[in-house]
Order: structure tokens, then sequence, then C-alpha cells
């Protein structure tokens, strides 16, 4: 049995990831048939809150959560809409058999009209300085196929790629007006289920020695680079269609710690979600943040920003300008200017 050689990341401490080629360990035992080493469980939450998510219409606020028995009118009911809500306490109160969370001071809803996020734990990978190969998250699960264009591999143990692996792509083909990414030795996915990491030219403008952020629409992919070196990937999601995310070169302005977010064209399309944290606008109201109540990156899912999953929104917030400083805000300055971030889309590569 031959012995293939894959892309693995491995899991250090805090964000300290590694990308190197598996040599040892239960890569180097894998059959040509899987084309990824395991991804490592990745469970620390580092979200400064608890938060979930109003499941229904006017749901009443109380002050106090004995006030709905006791006959005494709430406080105020929240809007229909998209709403989610940050708890004060994680634990709820019991009386006579109802759970209450709390909410805000003095500001109570019942805890079987919430539900609880389960926010993401998905990470992007730094990429050591030496590595120069395209590389690629699967996005669905996905059968391969031996050649660009043919059926998927349909055997008793069929070569199945599951979502979220991290696969070097050594080539691009097209095949029956389609493009297809070859992942292995006769394995070959359609390039429309994977989200690919291509290194960019620094955009005109951007120092030799600057930070930059780069967003790939077409690939719903996020790259940062200091200077002409990339040194770290991972996952968005971009504006829909009705929402699109802004294109340029822009810097970013102000960094939030923390705040509310709302919008919505009508009561159709209303949305609220409270302490979103590491907010960095680059435009407007355009912004990195990450989506706690979501884990469809790789797709487009936002209302125009781009949304990050939490652990790569900490990332970046402590690696791009202005730095933090004490308080909520810290805008750009000309002593401190903001990091510059570049949204653009791609046409797919054909060939090596």
């Amino acid at each position: 049995m031959r012995r293939a050689v894959f892309l693995w990341l491995c899991m250090g401490l805090f964000f300290g990831l590694q990308v190197e080629l598996c040599r040892a360990g239960a890569g180097e035992d894998l059959t040509e048939k899987q084309f990824v080493c395991p991804f490592p469980d990745m469970t620390t939450d580092v979200l400064p809150m608890t938060y979930a998510q109003v499941m229904e219409d006017s749901v009443p606020v109380y002050v106090n959560p004995q006030d709905e028995a006791a006959g005494i009118l709430p406080v105020r009911f929240t809007r229909k809409g998209f709403i989610w809500v940050s708890l004060s306490d994680p634990q709820p109160v019991m009386v006579e058999g109802q759970g209450w969370y709390k909410i805000n001071e003095k500001e109570y809803m019942r805890a079987d009209k919430l539900r609880l996020a389960k926010p993401s734990g998905f990470q992007g990978v730094m990429v050591p300085r030496e590595f120069d190969k395209k590389f690629a998250w699967m996005i669905f699960h996905t059968r391969v196929s031996h050649g660009p264009g043919l059926p998927p591999v349909e055997e008793e143990d069929p070569a199945v790629v599951p979502a979220r692996s991290l696969v070097i792509v050594h080539e691009v083909r097209e095949a029956d007006r389609r493009k297809w990414c070859r992942i292995g030795t006769g394995a070959w996915v359609p390039y429309h289920r994977l989200a690919m990491v291509i290194k960019s030219r620094r955009p005109e403008g951007v120092g030799e020695s600057e930070r930059w952020i780069e967003v790939n629409l077409t690939e719903q992919t996020l790259s940062a680079y200091e200077g002409d070196q990339l040194i770290f990937a991972t996952l968005i999601s971009s504006g829909d269609e009705r929402f699109p995310t802004i294109k340029g070169l822009f810097r970013i302005w102000v960094k939030v710690k923390i705040g509310k977010m709302s919008g919505g064209e009508d009561e159709s399309d209303y949305y609220r979600v409270e302490d979103v944290p590491w907010h960095m606008y680059f435009h407007k109201s355009y912004g990195l943040h990450p989506s706690y109540w979501h884990d469809f990156f790789g797709l487009p899912n936002s209302h125009g920003c781009v949304n990050l999953a939490p652990k790569d929104a900490l990332w970046l917030f402590e690696w791009t300008k202005p730095k933090s400083k004490k308080g909520n805000w810290q805008e750009a300055t000309q002593a401190d200017p903001g990091t510059w971030v570049w949204v653009h889309e791609t046409p797919v590569a054909i060939g090596e």
C-alpha cells in the first residue's frame, strides 16, 4: 500500500496553529482514499457572554421573574424579527417550575421562549513562511471522483471528504463546463464544493511592511498578510445577494470591543443582536465581526458585513490596528492608522 502525503493542521496552544505535511503518526498510515488528516477538536469558547435567540414575536419582558404569575404587566415586549439577547446569568431562575433568564438589569424572559446559542468552534490556520501551496476547505461533505467530470466514486467504502476538511489543491481543470480540483492521487472534487485560499499580490498603496487583510468574496475566504507574506487564512460569510458586501480597498477606521447590532429594511427583515464583540469597521457600517448566531462560514450569509467564527474574530481584533486601548471604542488616527482591508472577487483559476 502506498502512503500519501496530506495537509495536516496541528492545534497548539491558544491560536498556536501550524501547517505541516504528515510524515508520522496517524497521517502516515492513511490510504490514498483518504486525503486529509483528522482535524483536532477545538472546544474552548472565547465569547465573553452566553447568548440566546428569541423564538417568538412580541415576547413579554418582566422586571422580576415572579411578575407574570402575580399578574403584573411586563415592562416591554420584544420586537418582531431576528432577535438575539445576551444573558446576564447563564443559569435560569426557577419560579414555580418555570425557568427565567435574566437578560438585562431588571429584565427577565421565560426560558421556554429562548434558544441558547451554539457558537461555531471553527478556527482558521496560521500559515508558515515556507508553505507555498494552494489549499482549501471543503464546504460540504463530498465524494471524490477519479477524474475531472467523472461521477463520484460509488464503492462500499466510498472516499468521502468531510465538510471543513482542509486539503491541498494540486491542480484545477475544466470538464463538462465545470471546474474541478485535484486534492490527491486520482481524487477530484467539484470546485464549487470548496473554498480556496489563493495568495494574492499586495494591493497598490499598501506598504512593503504593512499588515493587510484580503477578503475574497468569490472564495468566501479571508487572508491576513504582513507585507507580501501570507500568515493566516480562514473562512468567512459575506453579504448575500440582497445585501452585498462593498468592494474596494479600505482601512479599518474604528474598532469596538462589544456592542449591539441592528438593522433591516422593514419588519419582515428586522434584526437585533446584542453584545457582539470585536467589531472592526472598514467603511461606514461595513465591518469584520464574529457571528455567534450561525455556523455557515464558507457561504454568503450576512447583511453586508464580513462574518467570522468567534476565535478568528478575536485573533484579528488583537492583530489589527488601531491597537485596542482602554475603553470600548478605538478610532484610527494618523499616528495609529487602521489595517488595510481589500475586498474583491476573483476569477476561478485554471491549470496548475
